[in-house]
């Protein structure tokens, strides 16, 4: 399938989607290893295309400006069927990608799976955020699809919806103006998940956890914000992951 680049010439992309191609397709309980994988595929190629010691800080997300926490590569594995098998995962760059780091992602099309098997991935686009899929559009209301595990050790005064709210302004959203926890969420036609169904832990030994087990959540803000939006721990590798309720693909 040929991708499309952006027509913006001159303005660094963004966003790229994938579609995943193999038997089985991966759970979306799995998210985060998926997360993992993809991150390790662009990491493996960004070595070969630019060396060893010159790969992107956009990719690797280590040698940030300081103060930018959230700029580097978010790796987004998601279910665009409502089927619970993951078939795409969007590589999204807030800081955007040059010419060379473009390549990196475009050269990207395969996951190693852990018991030697593979999964092929197709490019199905490259360029700005707003594509048409249920990660990027704009809306007021937004709802887990993966677990949030929340970044800080809970205290008095500063609670899971005091760190979300926190979190949204870090990112420069509004705060939200409603959070509603849920129990469960729906996943293909009768099954219902709870966070700790999930993938949680980070296959990367040593990492802080505050929350080791998440929760799902409601997000409701005073006006359209733009997707595609993960907050949390992990969430560069598709935990605290929301899409827009309201949309043809939102959460049911």
């Amino acid at each position: 399938m040929p991708h499309h680049t952006s027509a913006m010439v001159g303005l660094a992309a963004t966003t790229a989607n994938f579609i995943i191609v193999g038997k089985p397709l991966p759970r979306v309980e799995d998210t985060l290893r998926i997360g993992e994988l993809m991150r390790m595929a662009v990491m493996s190629r960004a070595k070969h295309i630019c060396g060893e010691d010159s790969i992107p800080s956009i990719f690797s997300g280590h040698g940030m400006p300081h103060g930018n926490r959230h700029g580097h590569a978010f790796y987004l594995p998601w279910d665009s069927h409502h089927d619970g098998r993951i078939d795409r995962v969007m590589v999204h760059v807030p800081d955007g990608m040059q010419a060379q780091a473009q390549r990196v992602v475009e050269s990207v099309n395969r996951l190693w799976r852990r018991d030697g098997g593979e999964w092929q991935l197709v490019l199905e686009s490259i360029g700005g955020p707003h594509s048409n899929n249920a990660l990027t559009q704009p809306g007021r209301v937004w709802a887990s699809v993966t677990p949030y595990l929340h970044p800080w050790h809970c205290k008095k005064g500063f609670s899971v919806e005091d760190q979300i709210r926190r979190e949204c302004i870090e990112r420069g959203l509004p705060q939200p103006i409603k959070l509603a926890r849920r129990e469960t969420i729906k996943v293909g036609r009768n099954r219902s998940l709870r966070p700790i169904h999930f993938k949680r832990f980070r296959t990367r030994r040593g990492v802080q956890q505050p929350d080791r087990i998440g929760s799902f959540w409601q997000l409701e803000f005073s006006k359209d914000v733009a997707g595609p939006l993960a907050l949390g721990f992990a969430c560069h590798y598709g935990l605290g992951m929301f899409r827009p309720v309201g949309t043809n693909e939102s959460q049911c």
